[in-house]
């Protein structure tokens, strides 16, 4: 009876050996699996700053933001209000209307004069009446005089305005102060 308690004994002994060595391992590798979910935690999933541009992006001008007189340099009657009324439906802002000042008899469809502060207004204007002829004639601040001369017949159609795409990101800017 003793051998076979002995017998008994040493397999019960094995079996709850194998138990424990297979509990110990299941706890280790769920520890294991709970650190390596945890750590996932603590790593830098920050997405790396690609390329970026320091160019601001400029927003193009706009019809609103464009001072324009209208001067009527022909003998028809009402020209200059008519033209005036139409650069008001696209967005101008018409700031006076009237007979030609300089009594220039412009023979061309249009006259756009301006001074160098308003180029970019004038280079506007020019889309709304491309046969315009550019004249420069060194005035102060932005203001352009539309002047409708003996070939004129009406605006172009309304251009259309690209907007500016940026493919590149604003890069942070740091402002130093000494």
């Amino acid at each position: 009876m003793s051998q076979v308690a002995d017998k008994d004994d040493r397999t019960y002994r094995v079996r709850r050996q194998r138990r424990s060595t297979i509990v110990i391992a299941v706890v280790l590798l769920s520890l294991a699996g709970a650190f390596y979910y945890a750590s996932t935690y603590f790593r830098d999933t920050t997405p790396t700053p690609g390329p970026c541009t320091t160019e601001v992006p400029v927003a193009p001008l706009r019809p609103a933001d464009v001072s324009l007189n209208v001067y009527n340099s022909t003998t028809r009657h009402g020209l200059a209000a008519a033209v005036a009324k139409v650069a008001d439906t696209r967005g101008f802002k018409v700031k006076a209307v009237g007979n030609d000042p300089k009594d220039a008899g412009v023979k061309q469809v249009a006259q756009i004069r301006f001074g160098p502060e308003g180029a970019a207004s004038a280079r506007l204007v020019k889309t709304h009446v491309p046969q315009a002829v550019y004249v420069n004639d060194r005035r102060k601040g932005d203001t352009v005089d539309l002047v409708v001369g003996a070939a004129w017949k009406s605006f172009a159609k309304v251009p259309v305005v690209a907007t500016p795409i940026q493919t590149l990101r604003q890069c942070p800017t740091i402002t130093v102060q000494p």
